[in-house]
């Protein structure tokens, strides 16, 4: 459970992120209905999928933003839209790699078409969908389209976050290739492990958010080591809880993982040394804190024991 301070700041922003991807959904079925209904049914099943969902990628952008300086607005609640959507793609798009039938308590978007092979191709493609917007979303933030959409970012800001984003972008894909084809050593499990869960979830939300604040490369390096850290606990947590959840709570099926054969550090290693990879990160982490004073440093400590904690 999340505590005091953490609570008032997914309670200050997590309706708000809420809010602006409903409003980024409703926009592009607007969008697809004057091309086809095929294209509406494809993108309301998205933000079906979209529900629901601790938001931490965008919780963590505007954590890096406020630590890197960044003054409180609304634009930086439309950049959470950016991360969350990338989340929400390679969701969609892992979902056919693991053969899911479920998440978070709904059909994945290749189970709901009876030619598999059509149902794999159009969540392929609907992941796609979310990285072409998140792009576009992006590019509106800028201070030169201020008079047209209301940016109020530099283009140097702007680049940066797309730097830092299109970094990941390509990393996280290098680890689902070597996810994919099931290499089994233990050095490779853990460049996946770092590479889909450690960057791409924790280091790369931090240092969007905090590029477009302006971050200097000393802020930028503070955030990728315990965004680091971070992201391992919340990868051994999800592994953790892939293996000895309560389904019921995380709206996958527990035991998968071992079903598909999938190498994860809890389906290698075991329920004991999960839990105490798990520690191991959350001290690293806590330490991190300890070099840095911050008015922030309390809710960062929270973040790391609310992840090992986590039961969805």
């Amino acid at each position: 459970m999340a505590q005091h301070v953490l609570q008032d700041f997914i309670g200050e922003y997590k309706g708000k992120i809420d809010a602006a991807i409903a409003a980024e959904f409703s926009n592009r079925e607007k969008e697809v209905a004057a091309i086809s209904t095929e294209l509406v049914s494809i993108v309301q099943a998205m933000r079906e999928l979209s529900v629901g969902g601790k938001r931490l990628r965008g919780l963590l952008t505007i954590l890096g933003y406020e630590i890197a300086g960044g003054e409180k607005s609304s634009e930086i609640v439309k950049a959470t839209v950016v991360m969350e959507l990338f989340h929400l793609g390679l969701l969609i798009q892992d979902d056919v790699m693991d053969r899911d039938t479920l998440r978070r308590g709904v059909a994945t978007i290749h189970t709901r078409y009876t030619d598999l092979h059509i149902g794999e191709s159009v969540a392929m493609c609907a992941g796609d969908f979310t990285y072409g917007w998140g792009m576009e979303t992006l590019a509106k933030l800028s201070a030169k389209g201020r008079s047209a959409y209301g940016g109020n970012f530099s283009n140097f800001q702007i680049t940066q976050a797309m730097a830092v984003w299109a970094r990941y972008f390509y990393r996280v894909g290098y680890g689902q290739v070597l996810d994919v084809v099931k290499v089994a050593d233990d050095k490779t499990l853990l460049t996946i492990l770092a590479l889909k869960s450690g960057e791409y979830s924790c280091a790369l939300p931090l240092q969007f958010g905090a590029a477009l604040a302006g971050a200097d490369e000393k802020t930028l390096q503070f955030l990728y080591d315990f965004g680091m850290e971070l992201g391992w606990v919340f990868q051994l947590r999800d592994d953790w809880l892939g293996e000895y959840g309560d389904s019921t709570k995380t709206g996958k099926p527990v035991g998968n993982d071992s079903r598909e054969g999938k190498h994860t550090y809890a389906t290698m290693y075991g329920r004991e040394k999960t839990e105490m990879a798990i520690a191991e990160h959350m001290a690293k982490g806590k330490e991190l804190l300890r070099r840095r004073t911050s008015k922030y440093g309390e809710i960062m400590s929270e973040l790391l024991t609310w992840m090992a904690t986590r039961e969805d």
